[in-house]
């Protein structure tokens, strides 16, 4: 199969890049391993339990121009010199290409036994998650949360299963670990506290400057602790999806791809990248990872390679940072453009509205404004 301009990837940058380019003809070949689009800022309240799984989720087909070919496999390399995408095995040649394949969960060389370990990157995993979780308060004596890494995803996934098991009638200790020794460091001194005291006030054991040592499905260690039959999630990082990229790029450490300031590949330039896997400086830092940015730099790109498609010469990418809400179940954090600190349930609305925002369809955003208006009142297990 062969495509002038193809996508690697079907989440919010691949499907704004696909209607983008459907709007002037062009025909577009989109790799992808998932059937599906995912809200991922909604993971981990389907993970506990608080959102319905049709809100998170809708078919790529479904979704996806008449213009579009949407190719159902993993993309294993990506040749850059020879301009080569190869996914399950198959070879698809392109004249444009835009990588938005995301990022997959880095254990960083620790193995565990199957199905112990349960990390948050896919739909499949959340609904792994909120399934086995229920088995595991029903089946477990004294239930034992922990997760490690105290990012976003982290604390979000701890608070969403600790408020899961309070609903179900369990108490269930919560320990969250990581190696760094500060927590959120990005945070104001005053924003941080914020959320230390309210993880203190759930009874949270925050280990920071300690990792899990070993975990056998049974026994994890600890910092020189063990922890008995504990219901472990990974939330310590993750790293760019595609496992081969052969030419001259420059990375981060978590694999993202530098690119120009019109999100092209220096020395490819008919090559863009965008999203999670896109390394994006600005003000001499890297921007975050976030759905905002995503949505607008699959547009941004998408247009980019219409203008090189007529001869014209793109355009850089300047992302307006509007914000961001880290929900806490019961509370939350987040920053708003032009600097308003948000807190409490507020917020909680907020992430949920957001979601919303950048949805599939409309009622998809009715169910999120719905959860806005009474958030955590979601499905049970």
């Amino acid at each position: 199969m062969h495509s002038k301009t193809v996508i690697v990837g079907g989440g919010v940058v691949g499907c704004q890049a696909c209607h983008e380019l459907a709007r002037h003809g062009s025909e577009v070949l989109l790799i992808d391993p998932s059937p599906v689009a995912t809200m991922r800022p909604a993971l981990p309240d389907l993970a506990g339990g608080w959102v319905p799984e049709w809100i998170v989720q809708r078919p790529l087909a479904d979704m996806l121009p008449s213009q579009t070919v949407l190719v159902p496999a993993a993309v294993s390399r990506i040749d850059l010199d020879h301009q080569v995408v190869v996914a399950n095995g198959d070879s698809f040649p392109y004249q444009q290409l835009l990588i938005a394949a995301g990022s997959i969960p880095n254990f960083h060389g620790m193995t565990f036994p199957p199905e112990t370990m349960h990390p948050l990157n896919t739909l499949t995993d959340a609904l792994t998650i909120r399934a086995t979780f229920n088995t595991y308060l029903q089946e477990t004596p004294h239930p034992h949360i922990l997760v490690a890494g105290t990012g976003y995803t982290g604390l979000e996934l701890a608070m969403s299963l600790s408020f899961r098991a309070r609903a179900a009638g369990r108490t269930c200790a919560v320990t969250i670990v990581d190696p760094a020794p500060e927590l959120l460091p990005s945070l104001p001194d005053q924003q941080r506290q914020y959320v230390l005291d309210f993880l203190m006030a759930q009874g949270v054991d925050l280990r920071l400057g300690v990792a899990i040592d070993a975990f056998d499905g049974q026994r994890a260690q600890v910092g020189g602790q063990t922890i008995e039959a504990p219901f472990a999630c990974w939330a310590a990082g993750t790293h760019f999806a595609v496992p081969d990229i052969a030419g001259t790029v420059e990375r981060e450490p978590d694999g993202r791809l530098h690119v120009a300031a019109d999100l092209s590949l220096p020395h490819y330039p008919a090559v863009f990248v965008a999203g999670d896997s896109a390394a994006i400086t600005r003000r001499g830092r890297v921007l975050r990872k976030a759905v905002n940015f995503a949505h607008y730099g699959g547009r941004h790109a998408a247009r980019n390679m219409r203008r090189q498609q007529r001869g014209k010469p793109t355009r850089p990418f300047r992302p307006v940072d509007l914000g961001w809400i880290v929900p806490l179940h019961d509370t939350s954090i987040g920053w708003l453009a032009p600097g308003i600190w948000i807190h409490g349930r507020l917020g909680v609305r907020l992430h949920h509205l957001m979601c919303g925002l950048r949805n599939y369809s409309f009622s998809r955003l009715l169910g999120c404004l719905r959860l806005a208006l009474n958030p955590n009142q979601g499905p049970s297990l």
